[in-house]
């Protein structure tokens, strides 16, 4: 008689298990697209806290010091609490066969918990148990990030920490994030490319004429509006002022009547981006246009009441009801709108993101009527490279541009190959539909969940 085959255990730690952030989307669709592969397999999810379960078939479990903390600890204070981190994630993790430890290098974010990760694959983890190291963000991307990190470790403990013996492998969500960790001394061969899956199922409704009616009733978009969405967190780096900016220069140069709708949330426990939408919307006040913050994460599927009717819209159906998306982004970890937008048939406008981009166009994606610069000043000053900071310097740039006729003037003259490019992309509804058609199957094949899964199973060689 044959002995049952052992089930499998995987376990997935975030600092935050159900958050809304980029990290947790990542989660719900890898672990909903395995579990859907893989019936059997054994999934946990281990964070600092179980904000709300991701996936109903899992197991939860949680290690508080791994929330992050803006108290100020000295360096034996963040050696003692690494330490801590290291032995309860051993505990905590003792019978799984594979760990995945997402975002290991943020740095300053979390610093005792990039050191305690380190010294949990050094000394305190089973040998049987495999460990992959996850890397959407990294810290030396971001002063914000890397400054403490600097001055309490030297070049060498630095290299020594990311560059870890015991782990296995490490995942990348973008080859740029490769060609870093190769710098810091890890073996390419310990390097995977492992893209973050997307859900098509959440663009798969079409709305009704009575449902889209009532969505723009609720988020006061106006009824003859065309919605040019902005699928973003208001926070600084989403450059939203810029995309205000480009929706003003789009309606006037196209008679259109378009409505910049903004669908992410304003988060009143970070002070920084609540004074960012304060200040957009003194800016917004004076216009003659609609700019729409919705201030809230709409949900990934539709939710209903007890009597059937529609509680709340869906991220995916505002998608459905936009004319475009548009996205003017500083700096992503991963840029879902510029892969979802495909998968809800629209066309993205707006800013180039070199990291994002150009490892989407690895993948034969096609995004050559985005733009590199958008110009402010005769001195072709790049509106991105204005630093926001304490005095939102942005803001007040674009607030001066608009109260002065000339300046708007001059500006489209600067911008204008930009400009009409964006535009030929937006009217000629031929070429547009030919777009989406190539982009739309290049992310099927790509980045459509069960195709990251199916990679992902044979990288940790999961059967």
């Amino acid at each position: 008689m044959k002995t049952p085959a052992k089930c499998q255990k995987i376990c997935f730690c975030h600092y935050g298990i159900g958050w809304r952030d980029g990290v947790n989307v990542v989660l719900r669709n890898l672990t909903g697209g395995l579990k859907k592969r893989c019936p059997s397999l054994d999934i946990f999810l281990l964070g600092g806290e179980i904000k709300e379960k991701i996936l109903e078939e899992a197991h939860y479990k949680t290690i508080p010091e791994l929330l992050p903390t803006k108290k100020k600890i000295t360096k034996s204070q963040l050696k003692e609490q690494s330490v801590i981190i290291a032995k309860k994630l051993a505990r905590q993790t003792k019978e799984i066969d594979t760990l995945i430890i997402e975002n290991p290098f943020m740095g300053d974010y979390h610093l005792s918990a990039m050191l305690g990760y380190w010294l949990y694959a050094k000394d305190y983890k089973p040998q049987s148990t495999k460990l992959f190291f996850r890397v959407h963000d990294y810290f030396r991307d971001s002063k914000k990030y890397s400054n403490k990190v600097k001055k309490i470790f030297s070049p060498k403990e630095i290299k020594k920490i990311i560059n870890n013996e015991k782990v296995d492998g490490f995942f990348v969500i973008n080859h740029s994030l490769k060609e870093k960790l190769i710098k810091e001394g890890i073996s390419p061969k310990k390097i995977f490319y492992l893209p973050n899956p997307i859900d098509k199922t959440l663009f798969a409704r079409a709305l009704t004429r009575k449902e889209e009616k009532l969505l723009r009733k609720r988020l006061l978009i106006p009824i003859e509006a065309k919605i040019l969405l902005y699928p973003a967190r208001v926070v600084p780096r989403k450059n939203i002022e810029e995309a205000i900016l480009l929706t003003y220069f789009l309606r006037k140069m196209t008679g259109e009547n378009y409505a910049l709708v903004i669908s992410g949330k304003v988060d009143r426990h970070d002070p920084e981006g609540a004074e960012y939408y304060q200040r957009l919307k003194k800016l917004t006040e004076k216009l003659d246009f609609p700019v729409i913050f919705t201030k809230g994460l709409l949900p990934t599927e539709r939710e209903y009441d007890y009597t059937g009717r529609i509680k709340q819209f869906s991220i995916g159906d505002l998608y459905k009801s936009s004319q475009a998306i548009i996205t003017t982004s500083q700096k992503e970890g991963f840029g879902y709108p510029f892969l979802e937008c495909w998968l809800a048939r629209k066309i993205v406008v707006g800013r180039w993101l070199r990291d994002v981009i150009s490892d989407f166009e690895q993948s034969g994606l096609n995004f050559n009527w985005l733009y590199h610069r958008f110009f402010v000043d005769e001195q072709k000053t790049d509106l991105a490279e204005i630093e926001n900071g304490k005095n939102f310097k942005r803001i007040e740039k674009v607030k001066n541009i608009f109260n002065n006729k000339k300046t708007l003037e001059k500006l489209f003259e600067l911008n204008k190959i930009s400009l009409i490019k964006t535009i030929k992309v937006l009217q000629d509804k031929k070429s547009q539909k030919e777009i989406i058609k190539k982009n739309l199957e290049r992310v099927r094949k790509v980045y459509e969940i069960s195709k990251v899964t199916e990679q992902f199973l044979k990288l940790v060689r999961i059967k």
